[in-house]
C-alpha cells in the first residue's frame, strides 16, 4: 500500500508535465510491487522446503525428498485464505463507505460524487487502495504459491512412480522455483527497455492529450 499510494502522488506530480513520464512512473511503480511479490514469494516457498526438509529427512522422521512438497500445501492454503480476506475486506469497506459518501453527499447536502468536501469519499479511497491494490498483490502471491507448490507435487510424484534417484528427483521438485526465479530475471531484464524517448521527453502535455 505505501509504495501504490507513493505512486500515485508521483504519477499525478509528473502528469502536469509529462503524459509520458507519468506512465512511466505509473509502470515502475507496478512493476516494483509485483516483483517484490513474486520474489517474496519464492523465497517463502523455497525458505519453508529446506526448513522442512532439514527437520523431516536430514533429522531422520522416515521422509524422503519427494515427500517434502506434500507439506507445502498448508503455505497454499494460508496464501489463498489471506488473499481471500484482503479482496473481501477491501470490497465490503469501499461499498459501505461509497453507499455512505453518496446518501450523505447527494441526497443531503447536494455534494458531487468523490468530492473532497465529503470525508466518506477518503474512506472510500483507502476501500479502493485496500481492494484494488493490495487485495491484488495477495491474489497474486496466492496464485504463484499454489502453482509452485502443484508443479513442485507434480515432480515429485513423477520422480516416485519412475523410482528415480534422490539427485534426480530433486532436480524434478525444484524445477518450478528454478523457473520462476528466471521469471523474475527476465522480467527486470525487460523493465529495463521501458523508458521515456528524447523526442516525448520535452513534449507538452496539452498537445499529446490532444492527440
Amino acid at each position: 500500500m505505501w509504495v501504490a499510494v507513493q505512486s500515485n502522488i508521483c504519477v499525478a506530480s509528473t502528469a502536469w508535465r509529462s503524459y509520458e513520464e507519468a506512465l512511466v512512473v505509473c509502470f515502475r511503480g507496478g512493476v516494483f510491487s509485483a516483483v517484490l511479490n513474486l520474489t517474496l514469494c519464492i523465497t517463502g516457498v523455497t525458505s519453508l522446503y529446506m526448513t522442512l526438509h532439514f527437520i523431516f529427512v536430514h533429522l531422520g522422521f522416515g521422509l524422503s525428498t519427494t515427500d517434502i512438497p506434500m507439506l507445502l500445501v498448508g503455505y497454499g492454503f494460508g496464501a489463498s485464505f489471506v488473499a481471500l480476506f484482503m479482496q473481501l475486506g477491501g470490497g465490503i469497506y469501499t461499498k459501505a463507505a461509497d453507499v455512505g459518501a453518496d446518501m450523505v453527499g447527494k441526497i443531503e447536502q447536494n455534494i458531487p460524487e468523490d468530492d473532497p468536501r465529503n470525508p466518506a469519499t477518503i474512506a472510500d479511497l483507502v476501500g479502493d487502495m485496500v481492494g484494488d491494490c493490495v487485495g491484488s498483490s495477495a491474489d497474486v502471491f496466492e496464485s504463484v504459491a499454489a502453482e509452485i507448490i502443484g508443479a513442485m507435487i507434480l515432480g515429485s510424484t513423477v520422480a516416485t512412480e519412475s523410482n528415480m534417484p534422490p539427485n534426480v528427483a530433486a532436480k524434478f521438485v525444484f524445477f518450478p522455483l528454478v523457473v520462476h526465479a528466471m521469471d523474475v530475471v527476465v522480467s527486470t531484464a525487460g523493465i529495463s527497455f521501458v523508458g521515456v524517448t528524447k523526442d516525448t521527453a520535452n513534449a507538452d502535455p496539452m498537445k499529446a492529450l490532444q492527440r
